[in-house]
């Protein structure tokens, strides 16, 4: 986990320095396990990000504003209740563990001012946020922990607050060289010096061991074992100059990038060696930068396939449905092309009329048919007379006949709706943010897909359309659906006749659009927007990916198509690769 004991107490400081003295003017909860503190200083105006998320935890202050829902949880309104226009009188980290303790002063019922503490626990799956009252005793939080999630601690309203208890590893702040090569010295000889070291010091972490270890010896994969007393020295002396470090607050923050992609991979407050080329290293302003950049859009995609799991398991289960419904089709087909063989066997039935009886099994005759006018061996019900066995071949022939036309039929409106499913799941995919995905949600229910898991409320306005995605290149505007609706606006409103228009071939994915400047469109542009249509389409990760591309006025809307079907001609094709950091940069940044 990259936020350990050491960029927690680094981020404390900062935010300490940054928010001290502020007020706190609004207070938001845009997710069930993270709030938002809106704080005034005379510096300016910020926002602090205090997340419980099990996956990603952080504390940190950030630019970026998140939806929040339209009625504020009850956590939250206690939160206003009991913060609302409080001032923050320190942010600090609590003996070198991975909680941050928030003390604000506010006033109670009584009018009286009173310090309050939000304690931010950033802990893995144990992560919380616990509002403490002057007496100590637990206001409420954001979890509640009571016997049936812990019989060691409790977190409860009501409930004294209590830290987590105590693990019983040495506090490397309070530690000497000599601590830590004790410490190394006595550590079982078959462990690496990092799962030696986290644990048997608190708030250390792998990446850490392996840093000093890699700092003292020049290799970060050492074994306590392997190595000489003047390797444990280097090491100790090593940590202990860290350490020292970080505990007066002198610390450079790094980014970690894996050579070729576009998100951090790891972070630190130290500088980092060990990893010799195969990874890029970025020095960040301050930890807060840094917590942004490595956990905003993780954290968002991450929350994103939460939200739109179920609705793309729905999706996905009437998908399947659909194909193994064509597949029954094609079946039938295949048995319809027996037809003529019912009519011919009809037809042999009424020549043969005269030397058949009631109770005959089956009829051999000449195939009159054949060229070789070779003998045949008819079926017969027994229980029927001759004209009703030729009447019961016609009745299969006319039956065939229409089933052949019906599924024929029943195909080709099946294809459509496998193919219209199939678009919505690279939508959901695609989805950045809750609007977008109710907008899927309101499109599915109005195209009938789904009822009885998702509904409308009564009397609940429509959802508004987000604006689709914007980019500029070569002083083009090139908008991109991230949704069938989306789409459909793209296309049919927002594009005129001279627009160009741009689609992954045969293959679900957004509609592209470039405006037109008066001028023929430019190679170079018809490109990026090729690279848009491919990113943002089911082949994104196949390699080359065909794009057909067509003026506006020669796509058109079959009637009753559902959202973002249509169908097009008189178009040209483009082979282009998928570029996701290239869309990023020539992204429409919207305020």
């Amino acid at each position: 986990m990259p936020l350990d004991a050491s960029a927690v107490r680094c981020a404390a400081y900062e935010i300490d320095k940054k928010l001290k003295g502020g007020r706190i003017e609004k207070i938001y909860q845009p997710e069930r396990d993270e709030i938002v503190l809106a704080i005034k200083t005379p510096e300016g105006n910020f926002r602090l990000v205090i997340s419980a998320n099990s996956a990603n935890p952080r504390l940190y202050i950030t630019d970026i504003a998140k939806e929040n829902p339209q009625e504020p949880p009850m956590f939250c309104m206690l939160m206003r209740k009991h913060l609302s226009s409080g001032r923050i009188v320190s942010v600090t980290s609590v003996d070198f563990e991975r909680i941050t303790d928030i003390a604000i002063e506010s006033r109670n019922e009584m009018g009286d001012t009173v310090q309050k503490h939000l304690m931010c626990e950033i802990m893995g799956k144990n992560s919380n946020i616990i509002l403490v009252g002057e007496s100590g005793k637990i206001v409420d939080s954001i979890k509640h922990v009571d016997l049936t999630v812990s019989r060691v601690r409790n977190v409860f309203p009501g409930l004294r607050y209590q830290l987590p208890p105590d693990n019983e590893r040495e506090n490397p702040l309070e530690m000497s060289k000599t601590d830590f090569y004790r410490v190394l010295d006595a550590a079982p000889e078959g462990r690496s010096i990092d799962k030696a070291l986290t644990a048997l010091v608190s708030g250390i972490s792998p990446l850490m061991a392996r840093e000093a270890a890699y700092q003292a010896t020049g290799r970060a994969d050492v074994v306590i074992g392997e190595m000489t007393q003047d390797e444990k020295a280097a090491v100790a002396s090593s940590l202990a100059e860290l350490f020292e470090k970080i505990k007066n607050y002198e610390f450079t923050v790094t980014l970690l990038y894996k050579k070729g992609d576009a998100k951090p991979f790891d972070f630190a407050v130290y500088p980092v060696e060990q990893y010799e080329g195969e990874f890029v290293c970025e020095k960040m302003d301050g930890v807060c930068a840094a917590l942004e950049a490595f956990y905003s859009k993780r954290d968002a995609a991450e929350r994103m396939r939460s939200r739109s799991y179920s609705l793309l398991k729905t999706v996905s289960v009437q998908a399947e449905r659909m194909r193994k419904k064509i597949a029954l089709l094609h079946e039938t087909l295949a048995e319809c092309e027996k037809k003529e063989d019912y009519r011919i066997a009809g037809d042999i039935i009424t020549a043969n009329l005269y030397c058949m009886e009631k109770g005959d099994k089956s009829l051999c005759a000449v195939n009159y048919y054949d060229e070789e006018q070779k003998e045949i061996v008819i079926a017969l019900d027994e229980k029927k007379t001759p004209s009703q066995n030729a009447q019961l071949y016609y009745k299969k022939y006319q039956k065939a006949k229409v089933a052949e036309v019906e599924a024929a039929k029943q195909i080709e409106k099946a294809r459509e709706e496998a193919e219209y499913l199939e678009s919505v799941i690279v939508n959901i995919e695609m989805a950045q943010t809750p609007s977008e995905l109710d907008e899927i949600k309101e499109e599915l229910i109005d195209a009938g897909v789904i009822k009885s898991t998702f509904s409308k409320k009564k009397g609940a306005k429509k959802a508004k359309m987000s604006p689709p995605s914007e980019y500029s290149y070569m002083g083009y505007t090139i908008y991109s659906g991230r949704n069938n609706v989306q789409n459909d606006y793209i296309t049919l409103k927002l594009g005129r006749a001279n627009d160009l228009w741009l689609h992954a071939k045969n293959i679900p994915g957004c509609h592209v659009l470039i405006k037109n400047q008066g001028e023929a469109f430019p190679a170079k542009v018809i490109e990026a927007a090729a690279i848009i249509a491919a990113t943002n389409s089911k082949g994104a990760k196949s390699g080359k990916v065909e794009v057909d591309y067509c003026p506006v006025s020669h796509v058109k809307k079959p009637n009753g198509a559902k959202a973002g079907m249509v169908i097009y001609e008189g178009y040209s094709t483009a082979v282009v690769s998928a570029d996701e950091n290239f869309c990023e940069n020539i992204k429409v940044q919207k305020k």
